[in-house]
């Protein structure tokens, strides 16, 4: 099956947040060298929300859908930005980039289950439980090559632990935002909640990480502005795309099939201590084709 057979414009300009989100991983770890993970992704988050709300040129018009959709925008900001990138980035402070980009490109295997259970319309077939399964065993051979007995390995074990509790938050979330029969912008929704959650993560690092230096180097800044950058403009793209009638939603998420494997192999090239090995290669294959095995359809 050809994953690209046939694709349009609109598909080719898809291409552009994917490769975007997928440079996160290597600019996530660069910056954790200088800043920890609450303080990081608070500041990251507010600076993009900011710079997204500036693509939308309509302050009124985005306060007043905030004021609007407030139980959403909360609800949002919890599950999409303030959970999932705490889980994320104490995550990935523990593993290598390419592995938590693998692991967070198991998320859609996991929002299968999470619809499955409050989705009376979306239950797991026999092709979606082998996917899982086999995503499953993909991840326990990364997990088992970290050593886990080691005192290090057992760091990266739980590295590993909190990525895949992120990817259930992020496929709780895809259910809730399902689930909603309001009609709201999503551009919108997206400036309002990762402005909202990011000062969130900020709040709660003043107290559990301390007061953050803002005396950090170049290469700090540059990672921190490429990362709200890629937030910002990935995002904005996205739901554009969402929003055109001729694209179908699931065709276009398959796309994001790319992300752990372009941040898998990012991580290997610019990262001086990540490179692949026999297990973490044959994880990501497996995941890999169970994602791939999870969104073909049956003949």
């Amino acid at each position: 099956m050809l994953i690209f057979k046939g694709m349009k414009k609109t598909y080719l300009l898809a291409l552009i947040p994917v490769i975007l989100w997928s440079t996160a991983f290597v600019f996530v770890k660069r910056g954790l060298d200088y800043a920890t993970p609450f303080a990081f992704a608070g500041i990251r988050f507010m600076l993009a929300g900011i710079l997204l709300a500036s693509f939308i040129r309509d302050p009124k018009g985005l306060l007043n859908h905030t004021v609007k959709h407030w139980k959403l925008v909360f609800t949002t900001s919890i599950l999409q930005t303030a959970l999932f990138y705490a889980l994320y980035y104490y995550g990935i402070d523990q593993v290598p980039a390419s592995i938590a980009a693998i692991i967070i490109g198991s998320i859609p295997l996991f929002s299968a289950v999470t619809a499955h259970l409050f989705m009376h319309n979306d239950h797991l077939n026999g092709r979606k439980i082998t996917s899982l399964l086999a995503a499953i065993g993909g991840i326990v051979i990364i997990s088992v090559s970290r050593a886990p007995t080691a005192e290090t390995g057992k760091l990266q074990v739980l590295g590993i632990g909190l990525l895949l509790l992120s990817a259930i938050s992020e496929s709780v979330l895809q259910v809730v935002l399902k689930k909603n029969v309001v009609p709201y912008d999503p551009m919108k929704l997206n400036a309002a909640q990762i402005f909202i959650g990011g000062s969130i993560l900020f709040i709660i690092s003043i107290p559990a990480e301390g007061m953050f230096d803002f005396n950090q180097p170049p290469e700090f800044y540059f990672s921190l502005l490429w990362l709200s950058f890629v937030s910002a403009v990935g995002f904005s793209i996205w739901y554009n795309l969402i929003q055109r009638p001729e694209v179908r939603i699931s065709e276009l998420n398959m796309m994001k099939f790319l992300n752990p494997v372009i941040g898998a192999a990012l991580s290997w090239i610019v990262m001086a201590n990540d490179s692949p090995d026999l297990y973490s290669v044959v994880g990501m294959v497996v995941i890999s084709f169970a994602v791939l095995f999870f969104y073909s359809k049956r003949a």
